[in-house]
């Protein structure tokens, strides 16, 4: 399955693979920039496979990560590092909550 098709399917609003994408792919899947992600790479927020930009690599489920990030800043005027802090916050909550439920 092409990550075009997946594209389609998320603006659908249908449930998408974890099928992985390139930087340019994540960038207009988001609509920001590339700078941005790359930004996000940088500050640790994102992790790709790759060595480098133009081969980077990123799991389909990075693009709720990176728009959260960019919510964070339009909405909260939060900075990188405080968005990474309430992204590994979030992350923590998360892994809290699973170990709750299986109890």
């Amino acid at each position: 399955m092409s990550a075009e098709y997946n594209i389609i399917k998320l603006h659908e609003g249908r449930v998408v693979d974890d099928e992985e994408i390139s930087l340019m792919q994540l960038s207009r899947i988001c609509h920001l920039p590339p700078e941005f992600v790359v930004e996000l790479v940088d500050e640790g927020i994102l992790e790709p496979d790759g060595d480098s930009a133009s081969s980077w690599r990123f799991s389909f489920s990075m693009v709720e990560r990176v728009k959260t990030v960019a919510r964070f800043q339009h909405d909260l005027d939060v900075n990188l590092p405080g968005a990474a802090l309430a992204l590994e916050l979030l992350d923590r909550i998360e892994e809290l909550r699973e170990q709750l439920l299986h109890r």
